[in-house]
């Protein structure tokens, strides 16, 4: 649960990790790329892309250790896509409020410290513009669902 100076790549890289996990494990998930960033040119119908940190801290304890308190997010974006007319907005939507749920439930009673990067993790926001983007209209319906994990870490050291 400590580092020298953040948690956040840690964060981050445990995240990343136990979403792959997760998504390998059941067969119906097993094809989702899970990317630790956005993907490349390989672009299947359901991506996973865990993108942005951002690490806050503010002091803790007062001692020779000057530890911190950090507060770390990571955004996570859901993106599925189902072949077809506006008969599936609704369907790819349930896809990826879906596979945030199962990533949701394993954070929050699973593995709440990711193996013990950090000393809690929950997730804290879900942001979606609930249609279809420009982009993906020629292949069918989609949608992006941008979810928040926050983290909370003492740093030491």
């Amino acid at each position: 649960m400590s580092s020298t100076f953040t948690a956040g790549m840690a964060f981050k890289k445990a995240l990343f990790e136990a979403i792959k996990a997760i998504m390998a494990e059941i067969a119906d998930t097993e094809n989702v790329l899970v990317a630790p960033g956005m993907p490349g040119s390989f672009q299947p119908d359901e991506i996973i892309a865990v993108t942005a940190l951002e690490v806050q801290q503010d002091f803790a304890t007062m001692g020779n250790l000057r530890t911190r308190e950090e507060t770390l997010t990571v955004t996570v974006v859901f993106s599925c896509l189902i072949g077809g007319d506006e008969t599936q907005e609704l369907p790819a939507q349930e896809r990826a409020f879906e596979l945030l749920g199962r990533v949701e439930r394993h954070v929050r009673m699973v593995d709440t410290t990711l193996g013990g990067v950090v000393r809690q993790c929950l997730l804290t926001g879900v942001q979606t513009d609930g249609q279809t983007p420009e982009e993906y209209l020629q292949a069918g319906r989609g949608v992006d669902v941008t979810a928040t994990f926050t983290a909370q870490n003492r740093v030491r050291g």
